[in-house]
């Protein structure tokens, strides 16, 4: 039953990391005042007080709290997946573990048989 639930719980937080928006404004807002930073290069503005966006050349947009670009799910990661994102491997490292725990443990069972 444990097995089942990590599988499922895997499974969920890999699709949810692959479709949860990261937090990309998709707007264009030109407002460039002394108070506002402006990325010239996905013409997105924000406070210059908030340095948690970067810009990603991969994607051409800014994502806030901008974690990494991912190439297994070919998207970025920032602060709407990025829970997701590490809930995905730890469940896949625990069901791998406990996968080849039960396997060594049938196998050492049928030898003592």
């Amino acid at each position: 039953m444990i097995v089942l639930c990590l599988f499922i719980l895997s499974i969920i937080t890999g699709i949810l990391t692959y479709l949860i928006n990261p937090g990309i404004i998709f707007k264009d807002n030109d407002n460039n005042n002394g108070n506002n930073y402006h990325c010239p290069l996905c013409k997105f503005t924000y406070p210059k007080n908030d340095k948690k966006y970067e810009h990603c050349s991969i994607c051409e947009v800014c994502i806030p709290e901008a974690d990494h670009h991912c190439g297994v799910f070919e998207k970025c990661i920032g602060r709407k997946n990025l829970i997701c994102f590490y809930l995905f491997p730890a469940c896949s490292i625990i069901l791998l573990i406990v996968f080849l725990v039960s396997i060594f443990h049938n196998v050492i069972k049928d030898k003592k048989n």
